[in-house]
Protein backbone atom coordinates (compact mmCIF):
# COMPACT_ATOMS: atom_id res chain seq x y z
CA UNK A 1 0.00 0.00 0.00
CA UNK A 2 1.36 3.53 -0.82
CA UNK A 3 0.18 6.47 1.27
CA UNK A 4 -0.84 10.08 0.58
CA UNK A 5 -2.69 13.25 1.74
CA UNK A 6 -5.78 14.07 0.85
CA UNK A 7 -7.05 17.48 0.71
CA UNK A 8 -8.59 17.56 3.80
CA UNK A 9 -5.42 16.65 5.36
CA UNK A 10 -6.30 12.86 5.73
CA UNK A 11 -3.61 10.32 5.09
CA UNK A 12 -5.53 7.83 2.73
CA UNK A 13 -4.15 4.44 1.03
CA UNK A 14 -3.98 3.88 -2.36
CA UNK A 15 -3.53 -0.03 -3.62
CA UNK A 16 0.18 -0.31 -5.44
CA UNK A 17 -1.12 -1.73 -8.81
CA UNK A 18 -0.02 -5.32 -7.79
CA UNK A 19 -2.27 -5.36 -4.81
CA UNK A 20 -5.00 -3.99 -6.89
CA UNK A 21 -4.83 -6.87 -9.28
CA UNK A 22 -4.28 -9.23 -6.85
CA UNK A 23 -7.84 -8.11 -5.02
CA UNK A 24 -9.46 -8.19 -8.75
CA UNK A 25 -8.56 -11.87 -9.31
CA UNK A 26 -9.81 -12.77 -5.88
CA UNK A 27 -12.57 -10.99 -6.09
CA UNK A 28 -13.36 -13.01 -9.86
CA UNK A 29 -12.33 -16.10 -8.09
CA UNK A 30 -15.29 -15.90 -5.44
CA UNK A 31 -17.86 -15.09 -8.12
CA UNK A 32 -16.63 -18.29 -10.22
CA UNK A 33 -16.67 -20.20 -6.62
CA UNK A 34 -20.43 -18.61 -5.84
CA UNK A 35 -21.97 -19.64 -9.29
CA UNK A 36 -24.46 -17.28 -9.48
CA UNK A 37 -24.40 -13.49 -9.18
CA UNK A 38 -23.35 -11.38 -6.09
CA UNK A 39 -24.16 -8.17 -4.53
CA UNK A 40 -21.54 -5.97 -3.64
CA UNK A 41 -21.98 -6.70 0.11
CA UNK A 42 -21.39 -10.27 -0.39
CA UNK A 43 -18.34 -9.89 -2.57
CA UNK A 44 -16.90 -7.94 0.06
CA UNK A 45 -17.75 -10.11 2.65
CA UNK A 46 -16.65 -13.33 1.10
CA UNK A 47 -12.89 -11.57 -0.04
CA UNK A 48 -12.74 -9.53 3.57
CA UNK A 49 -12.55 -5.94 1.74
CA UNK A 50 -14.23 -2.75 2.82
CA UNK A 51 -17.27 -2.11 0.19
CA UNK A 52 -15.75 1.04 -0.92
CA UNK A 53 -12.72 -0.67 -2.22
CA UNK A 54 -14.49 -3.81 -3.32
CA UNK A 55 -17.04 -1.36 -5.35
CA UNK A 56 -13.74 0.53 -7.02
CA UNK A 57 -12.15 -2.80 -8.04
CA UNK A 58 -15.43 -3.80 -9.79
CA UNK A 59 -15.63 -0.70 -11.32
CA UNK A 60 -12.29 -1.32 -13.13
CA UNK A 61 -13.36 -5.15 -13.63
CA UNK A 62 -16.54 -3.79 -15.35
CA UNK A 63 -14.85 -1.26 -17.31
CA UNK A 64 -12.13 -4.12 -18.63
CA UNK A 65 -14.88 -7.16 -19.28
CA UNK A 66 -14.35 -9.19 -16.66
CA UNK A 67 -18.16 -8.44 -14.85
CA UNK A 68 -21.10 -7.09 -15.25
CA UNK A 69 -23.98 -5.40 -13.51
CA UNK A 70 -27.38 -6.72 -13.49
CA UNK A 71 -29.47 -4.56 -10.69
CA UNK A 72 -27.44 -4.92 -7.77
CA UNK A 73 -25.73 -8.08 -8.68
CA UNK A 74 -21.92 -8.46 -9.92
CA UNK A 75 -21.34 -11.96 -12.31
CA UNK A 76 -18.35 -12.65 -14.47
CA UNK A 77 -18.84 -11.60 -18.49
CA UNK A 78 -18.20 -14.82 -20.80
CA UNK A 79 -14.72 -12.93 -21.07
CA UNK A 80 -13.86 -14.55 -17.53
CA UNK A 81 -16.19 -16.97 -17.54
CA UNK A 82 -14.98 -19.10 -20.49
CA UNK A 83 -11.75 -17.17 -21.07
CA UNK A 84 -10.53 -19.31 -23.57
CA UNK A 85 -11.29 -19.87 -27.68
CA UNK A 86 -12.82 -23.12 -28.37
CA UNK A 87 -10.04 -23.42 -30.41
CA UNK A 88 -7.90 -23.48 -27.54
CA UNK A 89 -5.41 -26.54 -27.39
CA UNK A 90 -7.30 -27.50 -24.00
CA UNK A 91 -10.47 -27.42 -25.59
CA UNK A 92 -9.53 -29.44 -28.40
CA UNK A 93 -7.94 -32.14 -26.20
CA UNK A 94 -11.51 -31.95 -24.18
CA UNK A 95 -13.44 -32.75 -27.32
CA UNK A 96 -10.70 -35.24 -28.64
CA UNK A 97 -11.20 -37.04 -25.67
CA UNK A 98 -14.56 -37.66 -24.37
CA UNK A 99 -15.90 -39.71 -26.41
CA UNK A 100 -12.67 -42.29 -25.07
CA UNK A 101 -13.44 -41.22 -21.80
CA UNK A 102 -17.40 -42.09 -21.57
CA UNK A 103 -16.34 -45.53 -22.94
CA UNK A 104 -13.93 -46.37 -20.56
CA UNK A 105 -16.23 -45.62 -17.45
CA UNK A 106 -19.22 -46.98 -18.81
CA UNK A 107 -16.57 -50.22 -18.68
CA UNK A 108 -14.93 -49.99 -15.58
CA UNK A 109 -17.31 -48.22 -13.85
CA UNK A 110 -15.45 -45.26 -11.64
CA UNK A 111 -14.94 -41.75 -12.49
CA UNK A 112 -12.56 -40.76 -15.80
CA UNK A 113 -10.42 -37.68 -15.28
CA UNK A 114 -8.61 -35.89 -18.03
CA UNK A 115 -5.72 -34.00 -16.67
CA UNK A 116 -3.35 -31.75 -18.25
CA UNK A 117 -0.24 -30.31 -17.16
CA UNK A 118 0.83 -27.13 -16.88
CA UNK A 119 4.21 -26.87 -15.60
CA UNK A 120 4.30 -28.15 -12.06
CA UNK A 121 0.28 -27.52 -11.67
CA UNK A 122 -2.15 -30.01 -12.59
CA UNK A 123 -5.45 -28.40 -13.62
CA UNK A 124 -8.53 -31.01 -14.77
CA UNK A 125 -10.05 -30.38 -17.89
CA UNK A 126 -12.92 -32.99 -18.43
CA UNK A 127 -14.33 -35.84 -15.72
CA UNK A 128 -17.13 -38.24 -16.40
CA UNK A 129 -18.61 -39.22 -13.06
CA UNK A 130 -18.68 -42.55 -11.99
CA UNK A 131 -21.50 -45.35 -11.48
CA UNK A 132 -21.61 -44.63 -7.34
CA UNK A 133 -24.01 -43.14 -5.21
CA UNK A 134 -21.97 -40.47 -3.30
CA UNK A 135 -21.49 -37.73 -5.90
CA UNK A 136 -17.61 -37.40 -6.75
CA UNK A 137 -16.22 -33.85 -6.24
CA UNK A 138 -13.31 -32.57 -8.67
CA UNK A 139 -11.95 -29.45 -8.93
CA UNK A 140 -10.54 -27.95 -11.44
CA UNK A 141 -7.00 -27.42 -9.98
CA UNK A 142 -5.70 -30.88 -8.83
CA UNK A 143 -4.50 -30.29 -5.43
CA UNK A 144 -4.25 -34.10 -4.50
CA UNK A 145 -0.03 -34.25 -3.21
CA UNK A 146 1.64 -35.27 -5.87
CA UNK A 147 3.12 -38.36 -4.00
CA UNK A 148 -0.08 -39.64 -3.03
CA UNK A 149 -2.04 -38.97 -6.48
CA UNK A 150 -1.98 -40.90 -9.74
CA UNK A 151 -1.74 -37.58 -12.01
CA UNK A 152 0.90 -36.06 -9.50
CA UNK A 153 3.22 -39.51 -9.87
CA UNK A 154 2.89 -39.36 -13.60
CA UNK A 155 3.63 -35.87 -13.35
CA UNK A 156 7.09 -36.60 -10.94
CA UNK A 157 7.97 -39.35 -13.26
CA UNK A 158 8.73 -36.90 -16.01
CA UNK A 159 11.26 -34.98 -13.82
CA UNK A 160 14.86 -35.29 -12.82
CA UNK A 161 15.67 -36.49 -9.33
CA UNK A 162 16.41 -33.32 -8.38
CA UNK A 163 13.09 -31.62 -9.91
CA UNK A 164 11.67 -34.11 -7.64
CA UNK A 165 13.30 -33.11 -4.87
CA UNK A 166 12.41 -29.21 -5.19
CA UNK A 167 8.57 -30.19 -5.91
CA UNK A 168 8.00 -32.59 -2.98
CA UNK A 169 10.88 -31.20 -0.77
CA UNK A 170 12.31 -33.38 2.45
CA UNK A 171 11.35 -36.61 3.08
CA UNK A 172 10.11 -38.47 4.92
CA UNK A 173 6.61 -36.92 2.82
CA UNK A 174 3.60 -36.11 4.23
CA UNK A 175 1.23 -38.93 5.24
CA UNK A 176 -2.17 -38.99 3.89
CA UNK A 177 -3.25 -42.48 5.10
CA UNK A 178 -1.48 -45.36 6.84
CA UNK A 179 -0.39 -46.28 2.73
CA UNK A 180 1.01 -43.17 1.80
CA UNK A 181 4.50 -43.65 0.13
CA UNK A 182 6.90 -42.00 2.45
CA UNK A 183 10.68 -43.21 1.98
CA UNK A 184 12.53 -41.25 -0.57
CA UNK A 185 13.92 -44.04 -2.58
CA UNK A 186 11.27 -45.99 -1.93
CA UNK A 187 9.10 -43.48 -4.21
CA UNK A 188 11.70 -42.88 -6.36
CA UNK A 189 12.35 -46.24 -7.72
CA UNK A 190 7.80 -46.54 -8.25
CA UNK A 191 8.25 -43.31 -10.32
CA UNK A 192 11.21 -44.45 -12.63
CA UNK A 193 9.44 -47.48 -12.87
CA UNK A 194 5.95 -45.55 -13.85
CA UNK A 195 7.83 -43.49 -16.54
CA UNK A 196 9.08 -46.87 -17.97
CA UNK A 197 5.77 -48.91 -18.20
CA UNK A 198 3.77 -45.41 -18.96
CA UNK A 199 0.87 -45.71 -15.85
CA UNK A 200 0.66 -45.71 -12.36
CA UNK A 201 -1.88 -46.46 -9.54
CA UNK A 202 -2.64 -45.13 -5.97
CA UNK A 203 -4.05 -47.73 -3.93
CA UNK A 204 -5.96 -46.07 -0.83
CA UNK A 205 -2.68 -43.66 -0.61
CA UNK A 206 -4.59 -40.42 -0.60
CA UNK A 207 -7.88 -41.41 1.36
CA UNK A 208 -8.74 -44.56 2.31
CA UNK A 209 -10.94 -46.45 0.44
CA UNK A 210 -10.54 -44.24 -3.14
CA UNK A 211 -7.94 -46.08 -5.20
CA UNK A 212 -6.94 -44.78 -8.95
CA UNK A 213 -4.73 -45.76 -11.84
CA UNK A 214 -4.02 -43.73 -14.95
CA UNK A 215 -2.14 -43.38 -17.66
CA UNK A 216 0.53 -40.66 -19.25
CA UNK A 217 -0.40 -38.40 -22.51
CA UNK A 218 2.82 -37.69 -24.29
CA UNK A 219 4.31 -35.42 -26.41
CA UNK A 220 6.03 -36.30 -29.99
CA UNK A 221 9.03 -36.03 -28.31
CA UNK A 222 7.98 -38.33 -25.23
CA UNK A 223 7.21 -35.22 -22.49
CA UNK A 224 4.76 -35.98 -20.22
CA UNK A 225 1.87 -33.22 -20.93
CA UNK A 226 -1.01 -35.04 -18.80
CA UNK A 227 -2.82 -38.41 -17.52
CA UNK A 228 -6.04 -40.10 -17.96
CA UNK A 229 -7.32 -41.40 -14.72
CA UNK A 230 -9.69 -44.28 -13.33
CA UNK A 231 -10.55 -42.85 -10.01
CA UNK A 232 -13.25 -44.04 -7.52
CA UNK A 233 -13.83 -46.79 -4.38
CA UNK A 234 -11.60 -49.47 -3.81
CA UNK A 235 -14.20 -52.11 -4.78
CA UNK A 236 -14.10 -51.19 -8.50
CA UNK A 237 -10.09 -51.88 -8.56
CA UNK A 238 -9.98 -55.26 -6.49
CA UNK A 239 -9.96 -56.69 -9.80
CA UNK A 240 -10.61 -54.87 -12.43
CA UNK A 241 -7.26 -52.84 -11.76
CA UNK A 242 -5.52 -55.09 -15.20
CA UNK A 243 -8.58 -54.60 -17.54
CA UNK A 244 -8.21 -50.90 -16.80
CA UNK A 245 -4.51 -50.32 -17.33
CA UNK A 246 -5.01 -52.18 -20.94
CA UNK A 247 -7.87 -50.05 -21.87
CA UNK A 248 -6.02 -46.77 -20.71
CA UNK A 249 -2.67 -47.81 -22.26
CA UNK A 250 -5.04 -48.33 -25.63
CA UNK A 251 -6.82 -44.85 -25.36
CA UNK A 252 -3.63 -43.34 -24.61
CA UNK A 253 -1.82 -44.84 -27.61
CA UNK A 254 -4.48 -44.08 -30.14
CA UNK A 255 -4.41 -40.25 -28.88
CA UNK A 256 -1.24 -40.17 -28.92
CA UNK A 257 -0.90 -40.91 -32.21
CA UNK A 258 -3.91 -39.87 -34.07
CA UNK A 259 -5.06 -36.50 -32.12
CA UNK A 260 -3.85 -33.09 -33.53
CA UNK A 261 -4.82 -31.89 -30.31
CA UNK A 262 -2.15 -33.64 -28.52
CA UNK A 263 0.22 -31.68 -30.88
CA UNK A 264 -1.39 -28.32 -30.48
CA UNK A 265 -1.00 -29.11 -27.06
CA UNK A 266 2.78 -30.09 -27.02
CA UNK A 267 3.21 -26.44 -28.86
CA UNK A 268 1.28 -24.83 -26.36
CA UNK A 269 3.36 -26.28 -23.41
CA UNK A 270 6.67 -25.55 -25.49
CA UNK A 271 7.30 -29.48 -25.08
Amino acid sequence: MAYIQSNEGVVERRETESGALARGLNILSRLHEAARPLSLQEIAESVALPASTCHRLLQSLDQAGYVYKEGQLYGPTPRAACPLPLEHPLNRLRRDTTLLMRELQERHGPSVLLIAFLGNHRVTVDCVAGNYSVAPYFDTNVSAPLHASVSGKILLSDRTPEQRDGLLGPAPFAARTELTVRDRATLYAELDEVRRRGWATNTNENVIGICAVGTRLSTPSGRALGAIVLTGPSRYFVDGTEAMQTDLMKSAQLLNSTSHAVRAMSQFLGL
